[in-house]
C-alpha cells in the first residue's frame, strides 16, 4: 500500500513531492522525483524519516514546520540527521537557517548524506550544504564542490562555493578559487578573492 504526500494548494512548498515509498513517481515532474527519490547507489530514506517528510509536505505554515523540526532535532536517533538533510529543501529561509545551525553544531558530518544533498535541487539547498561543508572544513568535499561549480549556472551557488572553499582551505581549494576569480559574476569574483585570502590562512595555520 502506498501513501501520497503532496503539499496543500497554496502552501509555500516545504519539502515537496512524494516520499520515497509513496505514490507513483510517474505523476511527478523530473525535479520533484529527484527531490524525494533516493538514488540506487544511496541508502533509502528510513520509514520514520519518510513519515515526517510526508507530514511536513502537508504543513503549509512555516512556523509549524519549524516547531516540528525543532522537536525532532532533540531526539537522539539516526533518522533525525537524515531528516535535517532532507528538509534543507524547505522553501522558508527561516527553516533553512535553523537546519544549518543544527547541522553545524553537530560534532561530525555525514559526508555521504551531504554530497547526496548537494547533487539535488533546489538551488538554495545546495547553498546551505556548501555552507555546512565550509563550517565543518570538509577537505574531502573539494572535488565535489569543484564539480558543482563547473556545472552550475547559478551565481549564488558559485558564490557559496567560494565561501565554503575559503573556510576549507588547502591547495586544492585554492586552485578552484583561482578559477572563480575569473567568474562572469562580480559577486562571485569578490567572494573568490576574499576566500583566497582566508584559504591561504587556513592552509598555513
Amino acid at each position: 500500500m502506498t501513501a501520497r504526500c503532496r503539499a496543500r494548494p497554496g502552501a509555500d512548498r516545504p519539502v515537496g513531492g512524494t516520499v520515497a515509498r509513496g505514490g507513483d513517481p510517474k505523476d511527478l515532474s523530473k525535479d520533484e522525483r529527484f527531490l524525494v527519490e533516493p538514488a540506487a547507489e544511496f541508502r533509502p530514506l528510513s520509514p520514520i524519516c519518510g513519515r515526517f517528510l510526508c507530514k511536513l509536505s502537508g504543513t503549509a505554515s512555516k512556523e509549524r514546520r519549524l516547531t516540528i523540526l525543532k522537536a525532532c532535532a532533540k531526539v537522539k536517533a539516526p533518522w533525525v540527521e537524515e531528516l535535517l538533510w532532507e528538509t534543507l529543501g524547505d522553501s522558508s529561509e527561516g527553516v533553512r537557517d535553523f537546519l544549518v545551525r543544527e547541522l553545524a553544531r553537530r560534532q561530525t558530518l555525514d559526508l555521504g548524506r551531504a554530497i547526496w544533498r548537494l547533487d539535488r535541487p533546489p538551488w538554495y539547498a545546495k547553498s546551505a550544504v556548501l555552507k555546512l561543508l565550509g563550517i565543518h572544513r570538509v577537505r574531502e568535499s573539494v572535488g565535489d564542490i569543484k564539480r558543482l561549480v563547473d556545472d552550475s549556472s547559478n551565481a549564488d551557488i558559485r558564490r557559496s562555493a567560494a565561501e565554503a572553499l575559503g573556510e576549507i582551505g588547502g591547495a586544492e581549494a585554492l586552485r578552484v578559487l583561482v578559477g572563480l576569480k575569473k567568474d562572469a559574476n562580480s559577486y562571485v569574483r569578490q567572494a573568490a578573492e576574499e576566500a583566497i585570502l582566508k584559504a591561504s590562512e587556513v592552509r598555513f595555520s
